[in-house]
């Protein structure tokens, strides 16, 4: 009979995430839930939260950073034609 090893058990189920805040421009034309969806669509991306400041968005971004990183989250709005700043 096989034994499991409690601790590689767990170490398999812990989840690697982080979190990272940067400013969306470009809002004018659209809601704010655009660019939580467009966001939301990333691989590894778990939760997606933004507070409209006008024309730009404050967004905090939860992520898996074993399946997405930020450039590539930022990518996601960027490519689309939004504007980014920090992160």
């Amino acid at each position: 009979m096989q034994t499991k090893n409690a601790s590689s058990t767990v170490a398999s189920a812990i989840v690697a995430n982080q979190s990272a805040t940067f400013t969306v421009t470009g809002l004018e034309c659209c809601p704010p839930s655009v660019i939580v969806d467009l966001i939301s669509k990333v691989t590894g991306v778990s939760k997606v939260d933004i507070e409209p400041l006008g024309s730009k968005g404050k967004v905090t971004v939860s992520f898996d950073d074993q399946k997405t990183d930020v450039k590539k989250i930022q990518s996601s709005v960027t490519k689309y034609g939004f504007g980014v700043i920090g992160g």
